[in-house]
């Protein structure tokens, strides 16, 4: 049976619920969660989701793309930093490629914020051992923003899969 995991929005910043996969690994801390993914032994892939605050009223775009754009930067070299939509929340998606030396050396970077004004938004950061990875895609796509009046947008479809994976 599926468990949701539902990180409710405080001032400033967006709640979040998810639905990790039955075998996943669900930690949560800092105000977000880890959900982790392995097989015989081995770490698969892990997201990171948290909220984070920043006044996004006056450069809403560029404040975004900049925190994908410096959360991928200390991983390495950001390969690429584009726009993502969800219904209701819009942001960028910045992508990583860390090197073979790396047991996760694929990591993509989404910085969203509720299309309402709340100041703050949603990181998620997917690290994974493999340039696809099945089971993150099936996690953003059961991702669903909460504002702190209780509503919640939810993917709908309008996030482009798969996430992990070269941006096309």
């Amino acid at each position: 049976m599926c468990m949701a995991y539902r990180q409710v929005a405080r001032r400033g910043v967006l709640g979040f619920e998810l639905t990790p996969p039955d075998d996943a690994i669900v930690t949560p801390g800092g105000g977000g969660v880890t959900v982790v993914e392995r097989h015989g032994g081995r770490t698969i892939g892990e997201i990171e989701i948290r909220p984070f605050q920043a006044a996004l009223i006056i450069d809403r775009d560029g404040i975004l793309e900049e925190k994908a754009c410096e959360i991928a930067r200390a991983g390495g070299l950001v390969v690429t930093a584009v726009p993502i939509a969800l219904f209701g929340a819009t942001g960028y998606r910045a992508e990583v490629h860390l090197g073979l030396g790396f047991a996760l050396p694929y990591m993509h970077v989404l910085a969203m914020a509720d299309d309402g004004g709340v100041d703050g938004g949603i990181l998620v950061i997917v690290r994974s051992a493999t340039p696809a990875w099945p089971a993150a895609d099936a996690i953003l796509e059961s991702l669903r923003l909460v504002n702190r009046h209780g509503v919640v947008h939810a993917n709908d479809g309008d996030l482009d899969l798969p996430v992990v994976g070269p941006t096309r």
